[in-house]
């Protein structure tokens, strides 16, 4: 387990000020449990997803990591065994599979562990354009982007309550602040996270449970292919995030324990600002023409 870092002590010291006031509301019977805590990272099998679950290894975290590729996130999960000091697990589903939570309610159960962190990475985005697309399609991207994350989050918050402690985090995008032609039902969705997280930090405020959005701009994973955005105009214009670095401002913000947005980098946390307050009418135009899907 490596040493936390200067920003990440610094993290952890702002949420330990400040944790006399995020456990104001708790309630006089507490329940004490005797499994492990664990952090679930859906979506861990690449990306942001693989680049948390690594962040998190190093800081001693158990966890277990969901995707549909059963080969890959054992190899992931055999990698970050090695250098972590907690136990990693992995568990291949499919995340449209509202039968789901047996599976990992199964798997904690046999292990001895709780769900004290709750991440919700799994995204899609759909690859046509919405009058050419196939319904079945846009409908996984719907199941996947709201109903997966609005289901694991009643599933494993209410654990987090009554135990005072815990952390839910969602990965929304900078794009759900901003209507998003080509690719309007995955902005959409992440519209959806973004205010979905609001108010549920709001329900749960002084309960001792940290809820947040993650938004990150554009960032270096097999996404952009998966949704033939390869060549949109954005993949050139806009600067991109590198996996990891999305992933440490999880970290911090899962440490701190105090912002209900975060929004990685200070170029797209600037952007963020200017989303909230420009109207939709005048993002829209512009946004077609960088996320458009062109064949040359």
């Amino acid at each position: 387990m490596k040493t936390k870092s200067i920003d990440l002590k610094c993290a952890a010291f702002l949420g330990r000020v400040t944790e006399f006031w995020r456990r104001r509301r708790l309630p006089a019977d507490l329940t004490s449990v005797s499994t492990k805590p664990l952090t679930l990272i859906t979506g861990g099998s690449g990306g942001i997803g693989a680049a948390l679950a690594q962040e998190l290894a190093e800081a001693g975290h158990n966890i277990l990591i969901i995707g549909q590729d059963e080969a890959r996130l054992r190899s992931i999960a055999m990698r970050l065994q090695e250098v972590g000091s907690g136990e990693v697990l992995s568990l291949a589903l499919d995340l449209s599979d509202f039968n789901m939570h047996h599976m990992i309610d199964g798997l904690l159960e046999a292990k001895g562990y709780h769900v004290d962190i709750l991440v919700n990475n799994a995204g899609l985005g759909e690859r046509d354009e919405f009058l050419e697309a196939e319904w079945s399609d846009l409908e996984t991207v719907l199941d996947v982007n709201v109903k997966v994350l609005t289901a694991l989050s009643h599933r494993y918050l209410p654990g987090m309550t009554v135990r005072g402690s815990g952390a839910l985090l969602n990965m929304a995008s900078l794009g759900g602040l901003t209507p998003g032609p080509y690719n309007s039902i995955y902005f959409a969705s992440k519209a959806y996270v973004i205010n979905f997280t609001e108010a549920l930090a709001n329900e749960v405020r002084g309960k001792g449970v940290y809820i947040g959005a993650i938004l990150p701009g554009p960032t270096k994973t097999a996404f952009h292919h998966k949704i033939d955005g390869q060549n949109s105009f954005y993949n050139y214009l806009l600067w991109k995030l590198k996996p990891r670095f999305v992933a440490r401002s999880v970290h911090r913000a899962m440490l701190m324990r105090v912002w209900p947005i975060v929004t990685p980098g200070l170029f797209y946390s600037m952007a963020a600002l200017c989303l909230r307050v420009i109207p939709g009418s005048i993002m829209a135009p512009f946004m077609g023409i960088l996320y458009k899907k062109r064949s040359f």
